[in-house]
């Protein structure tokens, strides 16, 4: 998931990597207070008021947010300030893929106690990274990548199928998608046509969809790598139809353009944003708290009414109405990340995918 890849890592890893001595990293690590990072801008805001801010009230605890990215650029400088001993944060966002392969370097996050997460009693699994060192990584927030229409261009009648984005004549190359392997097209089409993310995991099952992927490219007037030149194209009507964060076309709507975003007749892609802790924080405890406090149902709640975000929580858990509810999530058909077979055939798939796309 390629999602707020335009951040500059310097606000959280610079501040931590300044000290050249291993004693002046970890005095730097024991002053700063507990940091925690999230995507910037307007997100960062949302989160430091609803989330962090709320559980400082209630806990006592200061909590610095900082800015961060969702690419292998924030998750290299991870790596490489724990190599060196150094703690850029306390607890940062990642997507599942990212935390395998941080396993695989090896001692690059600490677990968290089961008995210090008191709500996640009843978090379905898929939300839970667990390895034989213990849980790495727990969603607490989750997005969706659905089906956006400029309803200008369409009589105010926003597109609702995959189907009808992939097949239908009338959209023919005015169609936006991700431009990245892993940025959720692979997986959709596998859900649409073949027999779901499974097919992922075959050679046979990887030639099926790169099939489907070279038949539909020539549709395709966009491939975008950031939120903000889809954005672009839909307000110019190059654009009218295809994928886009569902949290950030409702932002774009509420500003008044006509920008529609709907949850797929046939499967919604939804990514998660998985809280981790390097190795090197000296703050475990007040990470396991911050996760513990972002599971409780009214912060969830607030995750969805204030940040558009789709709560992690099942719907009979949360205090909000089916309208509200239904606005930031479905409870129809929900495709994951294929994270596993993400990391493990990486190098084929980036091939296979700039294969497909420029020939």
């Amino acid at each position: 998931m390629k999602r707020r890849s335009f951040l500059s890592l310097s606000a959280a890893i610079m501040p931590a990597v300044l000290p050249s001595s291993g004693y002046a990293a970890a005095s730097l690590s024991q002053s700063r207070p507990f940091t925690v990072s999230a995507f910037g801008g307007v997100f960062q805001e949302a989160f430091t008021s609803y989330v962090a801010n709320k559980f400082t009230d209630e806990t006592g605890i200061s909590v610095n947010v900082v800015s961060q990215s969702l690419d292998d650029t924030w998750v290299f400088g991870i790596a490489n300030a724990v190599r060196n001993g150094l703690t850029p944060v306390d607890l940062t966002i990642l997507t599942r893929s990212q935390i395998i392969r941080l396993e695989r370097i090896g001692g690059m996050l600490q677990p968290f106690s089961k008995a210090s997460l008191k709500n996640l009693t009843g978090l379905q699994d898929k939300y839970i990274n667990e390895g034989d060192g213990g849980i790495t990584g727990v969603g607490t927030m989750a997005w969706f990548i659905n089906l956006v229409t400029n309803t200008s261009a369409t009589a105010g009648q926003p597109v609702v199928s995959w189907k009808e984005v992939f097949e239908s004549p009338q959209y023919k190359n005015r169609i936006g998608l991700q431009g990245f392997y892993n940025g959720g097209l692979l997986e959709t089409l596998a859900n649409v046509y073949l027999d779901g993310n499974s097919s992922l995991e075959t050679d046979e099952g990887l030639r099926e969809v790169f099939a489907l992927l070279r038949k539909i490219k020539p549709r395709i007037k966009l491939w975008w790598t950031g939120e903000s030149q889809m954005e672009q194209g839909l307000r110019s009507g190059d654009i009218v139809t295809g994928m886009y964060p569902h949290d950030v076309a409702l932002l774009l709507g509420e500003k008044g353009l006509p920008v529609t975003s709907v949850f797929p007749n046939e499967c919604a892609y939804m990514g998660i944003g998985y809280f981790a802790c390097p190795a090197t924080s000296p703050h475990l405890n007040s990470a396991e708290r911050f996760v513990d406090f972002c599971l409780k149902p009214e912060i969830q709640v607030e995750y969805a009414r204030k940040m558009k975000l789709s709560p992690v929580l099942p719907f009979d858990d949360l205090n909000l109405t089916q309208m509200e509810y239904e606005k930031v999530s479905t409870l129809g058909k929900v495709v994951t990340p294929a994270s596993q077979v993400m990391v493990d055939r990486a190098s084929d798939m980036q091939k296979m995918w700039q294969r497909a796309l420029t020939r």
